[in-house]
């Protein structure tokens, strides 16, 4: 048997069943899913604390989100479970079962991590050293790869995020619930069930928050843009109000646990609610009708029979016996963005997202196309036709200086948030694909003579792709076509200024100094007998 056959038999005899192994896989899902939602958020109110003890907040954040993604493997485990052996826990303290709990989580998170190297492996992306003496496999980073740029997109990505979330309207919201916080009785835990749902609608907050989430979600649509069920207006409503809700139970967390310690009985607990309960309780929080919230509710629910999605884009968790688990504290750390336009792509709305996406990309390239006139003199086409030789080709933008005789062709794509390696994997062909035609726009364009009315013979042209967001994924070195994304372009584009648009493209091109170092180091994770070793990538120094 060759290696590859050897690694895929680990993979489904070893790696795949190595959960039934684990004491609360015994227990049946009413129990474990639960568990598993409060471990994850009493771990995530621990995040502060971590970082003050000398953790790095971005290291924290891949952690939770590794874990995050770990209960959704724990859940599809669930899932597929026969027949639980055990349905009593009233012989287990609640001590121990958040041990199990935790035991079981922590082996979802480390099945995601090497799930991923598994994807990456079988896609050809990364190599494996299969070691049967030893009992390990050893997944090989690929070669040629500039992981420092990888890990500062990562961190960009993760900075804008932050000052999206910063500009919500904390300030507002803090006033508001020291008012809310005085109709909770905490001598009769839960939190949820103090709370008047409908206050958040007639708050002041609403619609300030309201208001950033016409910046937020899909702000190149129309609010009357219809998502089948439910329009984008209703959508930004629903979202707003649960998030406004939900952060009022993790910011009352956050005073308890300032006040009385981690791991109090009020924190961090999941709702249990029936499909119809939880569509009457979204109708309640959100004013809209229980046809417009179960819709909704349907493309945010966890699909465990896709191994690609996420509760992190699909965060409500409905169980085999028609339960829905529901954790606020998790709800509100997702970024709302990323959550819908996965959510509509993972699930039966993908088709809407189809027919979306030309409008969405050519409003930005709009905006691209906008910001280039405002911040130069320089000659601009958008969409302009090229013929040459019997071919014709529309790239996106071109851009001319005819003072110093350059010119830049471009092309806008238009990629959501990467979750998952296979996304990475998607990803890295598509803007391979990318580059390469960009290339032969370049090769077609150095041989024409004229681009409208203007004679561009011996002009340099280079070209440029431009995502929406930071891609932090392996780019080919393969093609030296430069990719940077919209808001770094705009944002340098007007500190240049006129300057000379070569150089403008220069500065897309060459690697700057790292703005974070990083250490890489190899991690073990234990399958049973087996190790599983592999490349990770540490901050040890951000700027």
């Amino acid at each position: 048997m060759e290696d590859y056959e050897k690694i895929r038999t680990f993979e489904l005899e070893v790696l795949d069943e190595a959960h039934v192994n684990y004491a609360f896989f015994r227990y049946s899902e009413a129990i474990v899913i639960p568990y598993l939602l409060q471990v994850y958020g009493d771990t995530e109110r621990h995040r502060d604390n971590l970082i003050a003890n000398g953790y790095d907040a971005h290291n924290v954040s891949v952690y939770l989100n590794n874990m995050i993604h770990g209960i959704g493997h724990c859940i599809r485990w669930m899932r597929k479970q026969k027949q639980p052996v055990l349905q009593d826990i009233t012989d287990e303290s609640p001590r121990q079962l958040q041990e199990m709990a935790a035991d079981f989580l922590g082996w979802g998170t480390g099945y995601h991590m090497i799930a991923q190297e598994f994807v990456t492996w079988s896609r050809g992306i990364k190599s494996a050293i299969f070691d049967e003496k030893n009992k390990s496999i050893t997944f090989l980073n690929p070669k040629d790869y500039d992981y420092y740029s990888i890990y500062d997109k990562q961190l960009l990505y993760a900075e804008r995020m932050q000052v999206v979330y910063l500009s919500y309207p904390h300030e507002q919201m803090d006033n508001e619930f020291e008012e809310w916080i005085k109709d909770i009785d905490f001598s009769q835990p839960p939190i949820a069930n103090h709370i008047d749902w409908s206050k958040g609608r007639h708050s002041k907050s609403y619609p300030l928050l309201y208001a950033k989430m016409s910046e937020v979600l899909l702000p190149e649509l129309q609010e009357t843009t219809e998502l089948g069920g439910y329009s984008l207006k209703e959508l930004r409503q629903f979202y707003a109000l649960f998030f406004l809700n939900f952060h009022f139970i993790r910011w009352i967390e956050a005073v308890l646990d300032a006040k009385k310690g981690q791991n109090l009985s009020f924190g961090s607990n999941p709702l249990y609610l029936s499909p119809p309960k939880f569509e009457k309780l979204a109708s309640t929080i959100t004013g809209l009708s229980t046809d417009v919230t179960r819709a909704i509710i349907l493309d945010l629910t966890f699909n465990p029979n896709n191994f690609h999605t996420s509760v992190t884009i699909q965060p409500f968790v409905l169980s085999s016996s028609g339960t829905y688990y529901v954790l606020p504290n998790l709800f509100s750390q997702l970024e709302p963005s990323r959550m819908i336009l996965g959510a509509l792509n993972k699930g039966s709305k993908k088709k809407i997202y189809d027919k979306l996406i030309n409008r969405i990309e050519k409003f930005n390239l709009n905006k691209l196309y906008s910001s280039v006139t405002d911040f130069s003199n320089w000659t601009s086409y958008l969409e302009k036709v090229i013929k040459y030789e019997g071919k014709q080709v529309h790239p996106d933008l071109i851009i001319i200086d005819t003072v110093r005789k350059c010119a830049c062709v471009i092309d806008y794509k238009h990629f959501i948030g990467l979750i998952t390696a296979s996304e990475v994997n998607y990803k890295m062909n598509e803007l391979k694909k990318g580059m390469t035609q960009i290339k032969n726009y370049v090769e077609i364009l150095s041989k024409v003579n004229n681009i409208g009315t203007l004679n561009i013979e011996g002009f340099t042209i280079d070209g440029l792709l431009i995502t929406h967001k930071p891609m932090p994924v392996p780019i080919t070195n393969e093609i030296d076509i430069p990719v940077t994304d919209m808001a770094t372009f705009i944002n340098k584009g007007t500190s240049v200024n006129n300057q000379h648009l070569h150089e403008l493209i220069q500065f897309f091109r060459v690697n700057e100094n790292p703005k974070t170092i990083f250490t890489e180091f190899e991690s073990e994770i234990a399958v049973g007998e087996w190790r599983v070793l592999r490349s990770q990538h540490k901050i040890i120094n951000a700027n």
